[in-house]
């Protein structure tokens, strides 16, 4: 009996081990289902991202940049053959950089990438303007005659950075949230300007033609590096004119980086398509952090924090000390730094930055439902309780926003309103919600 007894145990031994095994291989299996099942889901949804909303961005600012360029050359030429200005040529330079606007402002929840790496941001983005030095370099003479130049070339090396890309052209067309009158760009001098209690071109001779030779200066340097922006990212099938474009720059304009290569040696978004071992992302999982992260929250978190941020704080009396990114130093919030305030539309920029994030999580250009292939029905796939928070908390940031318009004030006017401290706060809990969806993505 006991020898019999042992044999029984054994054999029920085995059965549990040869079960358990069992169990073990179909799990693993299950699991091994599962990654590949994600993986083919995210290379889908990553390409309907680049397809649908990167590419489709990037070329439709190429394109009004360079129909702004035009538009702002045309004029200029007119009024220096003698001809003057009219009302429905400024307005549609003045229609034309605001749809030019709408685009990079959508564009911000993917400045990784070519934007950050060849720093075009800081490059077409930069406020507040140098306006002293504007009026300076516009009252001489020399300075004038580059800008002639410039304005076909699109060499602006020596215009002052901070006067170069949107804001140094929104001066020019752009006055207290209205189309600047016609008649300044056909007058000899410029009268002089107020802005906050400062007085510019304060018995300086600066004539419209001054001025439109400069914004035709910028225009066409803008134009170059948004053409930039989308060869690199879409690569050789890139409109042919804007490659063509791009190549003359990296042969005339070198000092100015104008290279459209990831470190790969691919276009950005071949980059992102390129995963695997010891490539620029070794899973799908981790482009979507990038995505979420390196752009997703990289936006919210500038536009809560520095571009209401800091304005906000200067104006209730609360203004923080931080280190300067460029030099180290310690400085503190600055009451200026206001972007677009000369045409009073900071709150569409602000908001068409969240409007980015939300294109990028439903794989589309504004449009109210996500895309079948979106990284919005992806987590509804796989993790529906973040994205109903998700999508939440967008709604919560884009409403509050919708208040800061609805108000009818500029943010220049009233940066310390109720309504802004709203509207940062939703932006920081959308931020902080999005990098705690990152990190779930990645687990699970």
């Amino acid at each position: 009996m006991e020898r019999m007894f042992k044999y029984a145990l054994l054999f029920v031994a085995a059965m549990v081990l040869t079960t358990g095994m069992t169990s073990c291989s179909d799990s693993d299996d299950d699991n091994a289902d599962r990654v590949k099942e994600q993986n083919e889901t995210l290379e889908a949804v990553t390409r309907q991202y680049l397809n649908a909303v990167v590419y489709p961005t990037y070329t439709g600012l190429a394109n009004s940049a360079d129909e702004l360029y035009n538009l702002i050359f045309a004029l200029k030429t007119k009024v220096n053959g003698g001809q003057p200005a009219t009302r429905s040529e400024v307005d549609a330079i003045c229609a034309k950089y605001k749809e030019a606007r709408k685009y990079w402002e959508q564009s911000e929840a993917f400045l990784f990438g070519a934007a950050t790496d060849f720093d075009i941001d800081p490059w077409i983005d930069t406020w507040p303007l140098e306006v002293d030095i504007l009026a300076k370099d516009l009252n001489d003479e020399t300075i004038v005659g580059r800008l002639d130049q410039a304005a076909k070339d699109g060499n602006v090396a020596f215009v002052t950075p901070e006067n170069r890309g949107f804001h140094g052209i929104e001066f020019i067309f752009f006055r207290d949230g209205k189309n600047r009158d016609v008649a300044i760009f056909n007058n000899d001098v410029v009268e002089n300007y107020t802005y906050k209690g400062e007085e510019y071109f304060k018995g300086m001779e600066v004539t419209g033609k001054e001025e439109l030779a400069f914004a035709a200066a910028v225009a066409a340097d803008l134009r170059d590096k948004v053409f930039q922006l989308e060869v690199a990212w879409v690569g050789t099938t890139a409109t042919k004119a804007h490659v063509d474009r791009v190549n003359v720059c990296k042969k005339e304009k070198a000092a100015d980086n104008y290279e459209t290569l990831a470190k790969s040696g691919l276009a950005y978004g071949a980059d992102l398509l390129n995963v695997g071992t010891g490539k620029s992302y070794n899973t799908w999982k981790k482009v979507m952090e990038t995505i979420f992260v390196g752009g997703c929250s990289n936006i919210c978190a500038e536009v809560a924090d520095q571009k209401m941020g800091q304005a906000y704080r200067a104006a209730v009396g609360k203004p923080e000390t931080r280190e300067d990114e460029e030099t180290g130093e310690l400085v503190e919030d600055d009451p200026n730094y206001i972007e677009s305030p000369y045409s009073y539309n900071s709150f569409t920029d602000f908001k068409d930055n969240i409007v980015s994030i939300k294109n990028s999580l439903y794989g589309n250009v504004e449009k109210n439902t996500w895309e079948a292939n979106s990284i919005m029905a992806y987590l509804r796939t796989y993790l529906p309780e973040q994205a109903n928070e998700l999508q939440s908390k967008l709604a919560s940031a884009l409403a509050a926003l919708d208040k800061c318009l609805a108000a009818k004030q500029a943010f220049v006017q009233n940066p310390g309103a109720t309504y802004v401290k709203d509207a940062m706060d939703e932006i920081t809990e959308l931020d902080d919600y999005l990098n705690e969806v990152s990190r779930e993505l990645l687990k699970n």
